[in-house]
């Protein structure tokens, strides 16, 4: 059986976890996780957990680690890279889920000839409905490669990218994107209670209105453009709306564009900032 070494047990990295409990992967998983009460909640959800790889070396539980992933915070990864040198760990691949690091960087700070994917999930992995895009440097075998497919979509629906600059996109629009449609649904509903709604009854018409036309996309397999069409009858109430949502100058395109374009910029800096 192989071995995969998790750093970090925040909101991806269990999130994450979870998704490889769902599929029941036939991989041997440890933890590493810092923070106390992230420890006790990985223990619970039935993993081997320790707090560094000193307390795993003392454990006696150190092992070659197949596969390395990092879901840490892009400003806690160097302190965490650090402890590679104390562990025979640089003929494994790694697997970092943070936004805007680079090869180039995990490179200079690791090893110039470190196996290294980029992949970016997103929350919904937690439930199995996730998806993330990845990229991966050029010396990973065929196995390597079909083991990190394997973890990736375990959790989440799977694309490849050949170029690695398209990874901030996809941090963007679907690592991000989860944020934005919460926060669609936090606006939608706070407006209906402005509108004289029950708090309860303008979060539940908020919420179940993405949940079903969500459903409604993925079951359907229409264009979202047509579904939109249809639900959008002349001179009614959903054009009324739409005419302000698809202002060329103020409307939701340029808001959202503008939105996606500056989580980019954030990337990028981030990667400078290591």
């Amino acid at each position: 059986m192989k071995n995969v070494l998790l750093f970090g047990y925040g909101k991806m990295g269990s999130s994450i976890a979870r998704g490889w409990m769902l599929k029941e992967l036939e991989f041997n998983i440890i933890i590493i996780e810092k923070e106390a009460s992230l420890r006790e909640i990985a223990h619970k959800d039935g993993f081997k957990v320790y707090e560094n790889i000193e307390r795993l070396n003392e454990a006696k539980k150190s092992k070659i680690f197949d596969i390395i992933f990092l879901a840490v915070k892009p400003q806690q990864m160097e302190e965490t890279v650090k402890s590679f040198s104390m562990s025979n760990l640089y003929k494994s691949v790694f697997v970092s889920i943070a936004a805007g690091l680079s090869f180039s960087w995990f490179k200079n700070k690791i090893n110039k000839d470190i196996k290294i994917v980029r992949a970016m999930p997103n929350l919904p992995a937690s439930i199995g409905y996730g998806v993330t895009g990845y990229c991966k440097s050029k010396n990973l075998s065929e196995e390597e490669d079909k083991d990190v497919y394997l973890l990736l979509t375990a959790f989440s629906k799977t694309i490849y990218l050949n170029n690695e600059s398209m990874i901030d996109n996809v941090t963007a629009i679907s690592g991000s994107g989860p944020g934005y449609i919460f926060y669609l649904v936090e606006v939608l509903s706070q407006i209906g209670i402005d509108q004289g709604l029950t708090i309860k009854d303008a979060k539940i018409l908020a919420r179940e209105t993405l949940i079903g036309s969500s459903r409604l996309i993925e079951t359907s397999n229409i264009d979202p453009k047509l579904l939109k069409e249809n639900v959008t009858s002349p001179g009614g109430t959903t054009e009324a709306g739409l005419k302000v949502l698809e202002a060329k100058k103020n409307g939701l395109y340029p808001l959202l564009k503008s939105t996606v374009k500056n989580a980019i910029k954030r990337a990028k800096e981030l990667n400078s900032d290591g």
